[in-house]
């Protein structure tokens, strides 16, 4: 349309304009429903597929854990198995060692019995006092060995610090130094005196009794320490042939090979599993949203192409407005309601043409 053509046009060419607009104006708003309805769709496909996703991970993650808890269950039952045959297998170690113990110590113990009732016997003979039959008598008066000394240290140190200074810091109504002093005399006479009293009631009237029955007493101690080797030597000792535990052992192999065996089948069934099972789950899975999925991106692809077409129509409505309309009317007043306006002057006969109405509406309107 030229320009003559269009300026001296009146209604007619306004309403085309008008109509240009209006479609130009409802293109533009269905791009805007459309592209909002691509959004909202774009975001339920991502969920979807975020949904799907999720569920593939948490039934691989559940499935897995039901594999390795089935086999667990069995390595706990077997382990649990294993636990109590090596219970009653030491129980009946433990047993039988003793009764080797008890055995091999046999002779030794029934000697230290027969020495201790002879010790008896020569004490009542001699009418000599049991006390004198103890190991602290024999301590303080005839010493012999480490313990013994061990024994006299600890009787020196009740004797000389824990006696006085009780006495001194607990009983006495005042401390001092020459209550001290004092203290430690009477300690050490009273004590002292005690010792040498009992030392001259007995170890000088019946010398020759508590040698013989100190010799009784050393050959005990001797006895005892052979004991002691031997039980040593029995826990020490590697080779349990002797105690009958074959048949737990036989037991205890056979439920070791039954961990190595569930343990490979677990590993197997865990190998199966990741190889194999895990794409059948995914496919199962994602099977089920493909049909929602499929008619989701059907309809977006759809929306799409809609768009496309809208973009295409507005650009040639708005390329055909601004080439054919706007040089010649002017681009502010290509609008709806001044292309309304211009109708109404020409309609109310204040213009015959566009081009007196342009006119008209910049003078009275502008």
């Amino acid at each position: 349309m030229d320009e003559g053509n269009l300026l001296s046009g009146g209604v007619e060419q306004l309403n085309e304009i008008k109509e240009n607009l209006l479609e130009l104006h409802g293109y533009q708003e269905k791009l805007k429903n459309l592209m909002l309805e691509e959004e909202k769709n774009e975001k339920n496909i991502q969920n979807l597929e975020r949904a799907s996703s999720d569920e593939v991970q948490a039934t691989i993650k559940k499935r897995r854990a039901e594999i390795e808890g089935a086999f667990d269950k069995q390595l706990d039952k077997t382990g649990a198995s294993i636990k109590k045959i090596k219970d009653k297998r030491d129980k009946r170690k433990s047993k039988k060692m003793s009764e080797r113990i008890s055995e091999e110590t046999a002779s030794l113990r029934e000697d230290n019995h027969r020495l201790k009732l002879e010790t008896k016997t020569l004490f009542r003979q001699k009418h000599v006092s049991s006390f004198c039959n103890t190991k602290l008598y024999y301590a303080l008066y005839y010493p012999r060995y480490f313990s013994d000394i061990l024994i006299i240290i600890l009787a020196l140190f009740i004797t000389l610090l824990v006696i006085p200074c009780g006495i001194y810091y607990f009983i006495l109504p005042e401390e001092k130094i020459y209550y001290l002093v004092l203290t430690y005399v009477i300690t050490v006479v009273i004590f002292g005196g005690l010792y040498l009293l009992i030392g001259n009631r007995t170890k000088d009237k019946h010398r020759d009794v508590l040698k013989q029955v100190g010799s009784l007493r050393h050959d005990i101690v001797v006895n005892k320490r052979k004991i002691k080797a031997i039980k040593k030597d029995i826990k020490k000792d590697r080779d349990e042939s002797a105690y009958g535990l074959e048949n737990f052992d036989e037991e205890l192999n056979k439920l070791d090979a039954q961990v190595a065996e569930i343990a490979q089948q677990k590993k197997e069934a865990l190998l199966t599993f990741e190889n194999s099972t895990v794409q059948v789950i995914t496919s199962e899975i994602k099977r089920q949203y493909e049909d929602k999925l499929s008619s989701l991106k059907a309809e977006n692809e759809k929306i799409i192409a809609e768009i496309a077409q809208a973009d295409e129509k507005i650009k040639g409505l708005t390329l055909k407005i601004a080439s054919e309309y706007e040089p010649f009317i002017g681009k502010d007043l290509i609008t709806l309601d001044r292309i309304d306006s211009l109708i109404n002057i020409i309609e109310a006969g204040n213009a015959s043409n566009i081009s007196e109405a342009v006119q008209f509406h910049r003078q009275n309107m502008g």
